[in-house]
């Protein structure tokens, strides 16, 4: 510490106490001199790794962990072994187990313009897209109705070692089903993607059904307090928002997985699994895995362990105003 003292005191002498702002003077002064000493910054040094140390070990093991994954199921691949969907499942930024079904199938498919659509995607330390864009550095297109949610997202994206240099296109925007493809187009939104994920807890299956856009794998949420057997979807609303709902009817929102499987069909889409909570659906497009992947059916949403406790909500929902889904899939 001697040697800190002495370089305070040369920098005060330095100082000329009569100018006015000479208490400013003399501590920019002292900093200045103190940066200079090596023990200093050292352990300014050594302060900034440990506190980046646990996020960058996270990042640094997964980016590893995921590789050897990857290697892992092409050599399965090659050998004609595809394994379930829950078999494969993980979580490093999606809510549940939803980056392994991605990446798996992404491994068993090939990416063609590595790009991933999400909407709504809050601040994107939560959702379907992260995984692609941090560890895998695809180009990304990420909305939410929420500008602070955006604000805070691309401030994440801008530090984030995996994304900083390219970070994802993200915008706030209210969604309806005259607008979506014009603001998919306005983002620079190509026309290949290959994933696209959707959950607005509202309007969700009237913009699938208004899209033109044409993703390899879509991953939506949909309502499983509806029995599979019903197609049924909200009424459209522009405003749509069920926050205003009252909290008997929060669950009014939506659509139910067969109305998902109806529009999907029609759009050239088939339902190949859900994540173990059955609440999101993955559906590939036709031309996507179409032997190692078939489809399944609605049904399948029935043995699920966990639906039983979404189901006992259906009774207060049951008499509210919902649009059937024919089985055609026109909405």
């Amino acid at each position: 510490m001697s040697q800190i003292s002495t370089e305070l005191e040369t920098s005060t002498r330095r100082v000329a106490p009569a100018n006015p702002a000479w208490g400013r003077q003399l501590f920019n002064a002292a900093i200045a001199r103190l940066r200079k000493v090596a023990l200093l910054r050292q352990l300014k040094r050594k302060l900034v790794q440990f506190a980046q140390a646990p996020e960058e070990a996270i990042y640094r093991n997964s980016e590893v962990a995921q590789r050897s994954l990857i290697a892992t199921w092409k050599q399965l691949q090659a050998s004609g072994v595809i394994l379930p969907l829950e078999q494969v499942g993980f979580s490093r930024f999606s809510e549940f187990e939803e980056d392994g079904h991605l990446l798996y199938l992404l491994t068993l498919a090939g990416a063609t313009s590595r790009t991933v659509v999400e909407i709504s995607s809050q601040d994107g330390r939560t959702c379907m897209a992260t995984n692609l864009l941090v560890h895998h550095r695809w180009r990304g297109f990420l909305f939410d109705g929420d500008p602070v949610f955006v604000a805070e997202g691309q401030r994440f994206f801008a530090s984030h070692p995996g994304t900083r240099a390219l970070p994802p296109v993200m915008r706030a925007e209210w969604f309806t089903r005259d607008n979506v493809n014009r603001v998919l187009a306005s983002a620079g939104v190509p026309d290949e993607v290959d994933v696209l994920s959707l959950d607005i807890d509202g309007n969700d299956l009237h913009l699938w059904n208004a899209m033109t856009l044409r993703p390899r794998i879509l991953i939506c949420e949909f309502n499983n307090a509806v029995p599979s057997g019903l197609a049924l979807t909200i009424p459209y609303r522009p405003d749509f928002n069920y926050a205003a709902l009252p909290p008997d009817q929060a669950l009014f929102r939506s659509a139910s997985l067969a109305a998902y499987v109806a529009v999907s069909r029609r759009k050239g889409y088939r339902f190949v699994g859900m994540n173990a909570l059955g609440f999101n659906a993955i559906f590939l497009r036709d031309d996507v895995l179409a032997s190692e992947m078939p489809e399944i059916p609605a049904s399948a949403l029935d043995a699920n362990p966990f639906i039983a406790t979404a189901r006992a909500w259906w009774p207060p929902i049951a008499h509210l105003p919902w649009v059937e889904v024919p089985a055609d899939g026109n909405l």
